[in-house]
């Protein structure tokens, strides 16, 4: 996934995810050069769910999701595939 901001505009490959304590830790393929980890608390899962259910084009996205998947994977070369 890209993760685009003023600070930095990164490809970020998940790498490992754990829960720690109340949170979800989802941290950076070890191959990357910068590692991150991104926290993830209950409140932030329920307010992202409910910003997709009044998105109609993000419920659309979730509903198509297997076929963009499979669209992604062909249009990509088979050496980059992991």
């Amino acid at each position: 996934m890209r993760v685009r901001s003023k600070l930095a505009d990164v490809e970020f490959k998940v790498g490992v995810a754990r829960r720690q304590g109340n949170q979800l830790v989802v941290t950076s393929h070890a191959a990357q050069r910068m590692q991150s980890a991104v926290y993830i608390a209950p409140r932030d899962v329920f307010s992202m769910l409910w910003a997709v259910l009044k998105s109609p084009s993000a419920v659309g996205f979730v509903i198509l999701l297997p076929l963009l998947y499979w669209r992604d994977r062909r249009a990509q070369p088979r050496s980059s595939r992991r």
